[in-house]
């Protein structure tokens, strides 16, 4: 389908949406991607244009960054003639549970347009609107989500096997907190948590005692860190006191993953065409810097692929009432930002066209 200049490819991993735009000249991909997808949330904001779906509200700004890469692919199309190579605009499902982009990137969507380079845009409602969020280097934290699930042998017919997989569970949860202290020492932003520790009870009755110990035991882990190569080294290690543990006390462990996502870390490069062109937009005083927090976003599994730079940009009006953060009712945007997001963005991947 080719629609104002753009040729699009709907169904990417689901409901994803791929518009390509080709310049004047081969050149390098430059992947521009926006999220799309609401929350299960009622809208309070008692706004004109509040969500007339019930449960359904954009409490995340997501259709916000679809409007802003809406508006820069307006732009480029009519600027396709002052570029080389080509611009891939990417419509994302499913960030909120952050499966969207591993999607997309199964459905193949990496190997059709082999980006070299990516640009993101967030909302940020700690900042106003006509701010905005520049820096190189880490940004939102990862995620990584492991169960290990430790197992033992168990009797049927006499007394439990020596191994009690919950007890060997619950010595794995304080080496595991001992070791992530330790080797996270002086790292900055670094969370790691045990979200559940489960055991059933299994097996007959044994004498007409209770049950015997479970057969399994699962402990559910989050981690979260600022810096790809100590995330790496972390997982590892993690998995790897875990199995000796479990292997001492006589049992196995096995490891699923339900979340893999890398710290997002802004491209040198890239990052400084994002900044001159927010100078040339909102001027030096209103780029912030040294901005951290621990969320996350699957952005990072495009950026792996494609070094790029995530763009925060500032929604909130005081004058307006617009204060609320992420994720609550009335959460709204200053709708004066997405035009100041459309010419960054826009400048900026000129910029990298070149």
């Amino acid at each position: 389908m080719c629609t104002v200049g753009l040729t699009v490819h709907e169904g990417i991993g689901g409901t994803g949406v791929l518009a390509v735009l080709e310049g004047a000249r081969p050149g390098k991909t430059l992947l521009i991607r926006s999220d799309m997808d609401a929350l299960a949330m009622e809208d309070a904001t008692g706004r004109e244009y509040a969500s007339r779906v019930e449960n359904r509200n954009h409490t995340c700004g997501h259709d916000a960054h679809a409007a802003v890469v809406a508006g820069v692919a307006e732009v480029l199309v009519r600027r396709r003639e002052g570029f080389r190579g080509r611009i891939a605009f990417v419509f994302q499902p499913a960030d909120e549970p952050m499966r969207g982009a591993k999607r997309m990137i199964e459905d193949g969507l990496l190997e059709r347009i082999r980006p070299d380079m990516s640009l993101g845009v967030h909302v940020l409602p700690m900042a106003n609107a006509g701010q905005a969020v520049v820096q190189e280097g880490p940004i939102w934290a990862s995620r990584d989500e492991l169960i290990l699930r430790i197992r033992g042998p168990q009797s049927v017919s006499g007394p439990p096997a020596a191994l009690d997989p919950a007890r060997t569970a619950a010595q794995i949860t304080i080496a595991l907190y001992e070791l992530v202290e330790h080797e996270g020492e002086g790292a900055e932003g670094v969370t790691f948590r045990v979200r559940s520790l489960r055991a059933e009870e299994s097996g007959p009755i044994w004498l007409g005692g209770p049950r015997g110990a479970p057969d399994e035991a699962a402990i559910e882990v989050n981690l979260a860190v600022h810096d790809n190569a100590l995330r790496a080294r972390l997982l590892r290690h993690i998995v790897e006191a875990g199995r000796a543990i479990a292997s001492a006390a006589g049992g196995t462990l096995t490891t699923e993953v339900g979340y893999a996502l890398p710290a997002l870390t802004n491209d040198v490069r890239v990052t400084g065409a994002v900044e001159r062109a927010a100078q040339r937009v909102i001027g030096q005083a209103n780029i912030i810097k040294n901005w951290r927090n621990p969320f996350s976003d699957d952005f990072g599994l495009f950026m792996e692929a494609a070094p790029g730079c995530l763009l925060l940009l500032g929604t909130a009006n005081p004058d307006k009432g617009i204060t609320e953060i992420w994720h609550r009712p009335a959460f709204d945007v200053d709708e004066a930002a997405l035009a100041v997001g459309v010419e960054i963005m826009s400048l900026a991947a000129l910029e990298l066209m070149e």
